[in-house]
Formats: C-alpha cells, structure tokens, sequence
C-alpha cells in the first residue's frame, strides 16, 4: 500500500471513530449562550417559539417527531429543527422518545429547519433527507463556534474504490441561504480503486483529518446513518446510527 493510500486508511479509520462518538441517541446539552440583539426583519425571541410551537402542534406529532430551538440565522430569533423519521413498517408510527429506534427499521429520516415571520407565518429555510440506502447515507450534527449555533454536515462516502469525504459548518440566511463557516473536501482512492489527478495528497488528508477531528469533537446529531468502509475486508463495516431525541429545549 502506498503512503497516499496509508493516508486513505486513516482518513476512514478517523471517520468510524468520529461517529463512534456520537452514537448517544439523546445526548443532552441544553443551555443558552448570549444570544444577538434581534436582527431587523426577525420576529422577537418569545414571539418566535409562540408561533413555531403553535405550528409544530398543527403540523406534527410531538410523540412521532423530536424538536429543538437554535438560532441559525444568528439574528436573535430561534428556528425551530424537526426531525421525522420512517420505517420499514409502513403505517406504523414511530414513538421516538419512547425506546430507541433499531437501526434495522431505519428507512429514512428528515430534518426540516423552520422559521418564524413577521407576518406569523412559518416558512422552511432547509431541509436534510437521509436514508438506510447507500446514496443517501450522511451526517448531520448542531455544533457550538463562538457562542453560534451552526449546522454541521459531514458526508464519508466511499464506494467502488474510491472516497469522497466532505465537512461542511454553516449557518443560514433569513431567506434560507447557506452561509459556509467552513466547507472542505478531499477525494482519494482505497485499496485498489483508481488513481485521479486531483487526489488529496498527504498534507491535504492530513489538514481535512485535523479540521473534521476538531469540528466533530462535541457536536450534537440530529440524524447519523452511514456505514463507514473497512479497507482491511473490503467492505462496509459498523453502522453509525444517531438521531435527536428530545423535544423543546434550546441549543
């Protein structure tokens, strides 16, 4: 095995230990850092959670859905994110926060942020689907910079000899557009899998492994499903599986 391969290894080794690390399926960390002054066009902080509780009580089931309040748009006004999740058993609703859910009936799941307006309508700023399917596995965690909440999305994906890792911490717009705090990537081949010429070499494996080791460090799932692949069988090995199960409190 050459070194850039080596580097290959590693790279997959860190991701099963990063999700290893996150498999708590209610991880609790509620507590509230100083918040901004209410941004112009934001709808004030109590009158915010009035009107998403209010919809979430129209829209959802509090026993099939779990829910959590953070200010992603960073303007002072908490969003509220919801996570549904689907099973194999079609029709049969989940109860979340009653036992956990076997990774085996996980079918697919969906994190939905939700915002206020000042006109006390709710509107969807962004939504994350993932699914037990290998084209939909991924990572999606609340992580803590500076006293900001950020989404963190982190995608391990390897197949037919070949990985594309990507890690990605941002926030939202009040109009739902992404705003990078850091977005990185590294493409490399494994085992045997074709070589291409924008590979990561070592010292770019090497700065992706330190900044997704750093950011993954206490960040908090909201939905985590992937199956990280082993080089040593050549084959997928443990799945990761995390989800959010709490209702109301505030990251």
């Amino acid at each position: 095995m050459d070194r850039k391969r080596s580097w290959g290894v590693a790279l997959l080794a860190l991701a099963t230990a990063a999700a290893m690390g996150v498999t708590s399926l209610s991880a609790e960390r509620s507590h509230r850092d100083p918040a901004p002054e209410t941004a112009a066009g934001a709808v004030a902080p109590e009158e915010a959670r009035q009107i998403l509780r209010d919809y979430f009580s129209a829209h959802y089931s509090e026993g099939g859905c779990s829910a959590i309040y953070a200010d992603l748009t960073h303007d002072g006004a908490e969003e509220l994110l919801v996570l549904e999740m689907g099973s194999d058993r079609a029709g049969e609703p989940i109860q979340l926060h009653s036992s956990a859910l076997d990774p085996d009936r996980f079918t697919d799941g969906r994190v939905t942020v939700l915002r206020a307006m000042p006109d006390e309508t709710v509107t969807a700023l962004y939504e994350y689907t993932c699914a037990s399917q290998h084209a939909g596995w991924g990572e999606l965690y609340l992580q803590k910079q500076e006293g900001l909440s950020y989404l963190l999305l982190y995608t391990p994906y390897t197949s037919t000899g070949r990985s594309d890792f990507q890690i990605a911490l941002f926030s939202l717009g009040q109009d739902g557009e992404i705003r990078d705090a850091v977005r990185e990537a590294v493409t490399f081949p494994v085992e045997e899998g074709p070589a291409q010429a924008d590979d990561a070499d070592e010292t770019e494996i090497r700065a992706f492994l330190q900044t997704a080791q750093a950011l993954l460090r206490d960040a908090k799932p909201l939905l985590v499903y992937d199956s990280v692949y082993d080089p040593e069988t050549g084959t997928d090995g443990p799945r990761q599986f995390a989800y959010l199960d709490e209702l109301f409190t505030t990251y």
